[in-house]
């Protein structure tokens, strides 16, 4: 039988895989085998991105930079089933990001709240709600 993570540990293990693992096909299979077609995406100053922008941006994102995860001191979680697999976890990380072309090194802080349902025998991702600074 194969073990499923626990959810807060999906949802880390899917933002490493995402933003910074090195391979970049690896991070874009990730996102599209964890991220629903329907999934709403939400920035604090209001905006809403469909997938496919918030797609770009990560492209954009791992092509500039390297991103390097430096902690996820906070997180919680609300679980939807007995077998805890679905519900909303909450996030708060720190990460640096370098640019590949100047070598500049910014430090960031990053606040998500994420939804993860089951939808044809897996896990997704279908809510995404995030404020980085």
């Amino acid at each position: 039988m194969t073990s499923i993570a626990p959810l807060d540990v999906w949802v880390d293990n899917l933002f490493g895989e995402i933003w910074f693992q090195p391979d970049d096909e690896k991070a874009f299979a990730a996102f599209e085998a964890a991220l629903s077609e329907d999934i709403r995406i939400e920035f604090v100053n209001g905006a809403v991105l469909p997938r496919s922008v918030y797609l770009g941006f990560v492209k954009s994102y791992r092509k500039e930079s390297f991103g390097t995860d430096l902690g996820n001191p906070s997180l919680s979680m609300n679980i939807n089933d007995a077998d805890k697999q679905t519900g909303t976890v909450a996030q708060f990380g720190k990460f640096s990001t370098k640019n590949k072309a100047t070598g500049k090194e910014t430090l960031s802080t990053a606040a998500t709240i994420i939804e993860v349902e089951f939808r044809d025998g897996k896990r997704v991702m279908t809510s995404l709600t995030e404020v980085t600074n």
